[in-house]
């Protein structure tokens, strides 16, 4: 199930994450993991989140391999140490969308909002080099977390796309 998508300006948001380079098929395996890393390193700090977790997309070339961080955002900013890197989404024009189902599923949701933003005669931030795409700020934030809630039917993620300004 699908969300009305919406655009919205957003501020600068902070964040810690970890930074992987992973082929897409092996997203499930390989990002999940590294949220509770982040979430003991925060903790062991004395860091709070400042938000739900996430995964931050950045680019993908044409054999489906993406350069992509998991994380949570934080309230200020902070100071990375070679695992966890620190960050910012930039303040900006943003689109989301909300899907609610199982993470397998969850392309539906990127296609449907590629496509509005089209329809509306917006612009996400994207350029095209060599073969592989850069995104400006691709995230999915999990708004419900599985370990917290088993039925795959009630999870959701704001899937969130940087726009043009």
């Amino acid at each position: 199930m699908l969300s009305e998508p919406k655009s919205e300006h957003r501020n600068a948001t902070h964040y810690v994450a970890i930074a992987k380079t992973v082929h897409m098929h092996e997203i499930p395996d390989v990002l999940p993991p590294l949220i509770p890393e982040v979430k003991q390193w925060m903790q062991e700090r004395g860091i709070e989140a400042a938000g739900v977790d996430f995964f931050l997309y950045k680019t993908m070339n044409e054999e489906g391999m993406l350069e992509c961080e998991a994380g949570f955002p934080v309230s200020e900013a902070v100071e990375g140490d070679g695992t966890v890197i620190a960050g910012t989404f930039p303040s900006g024009n943003y689109a989301s969308i909300v899907y609610t189902g199982d993470f397998k599923n969850m392309m539906q949701g990127h296609v449907a909002l590629e496509k509005w933003i089209t329809e509306q005669g917006l612009t996400e931030i994207r350029q095209v080099e060599n073969g592989k795409t850069q995104w400006g700020g691709r995230t999915e934030f999990y708004l419900v977390d599985p370990e917290l809630e088993p039925d795959p039917e009630k999870w959701q993620t704001e899937i969130v796309f940087k726009l043009a300004d």
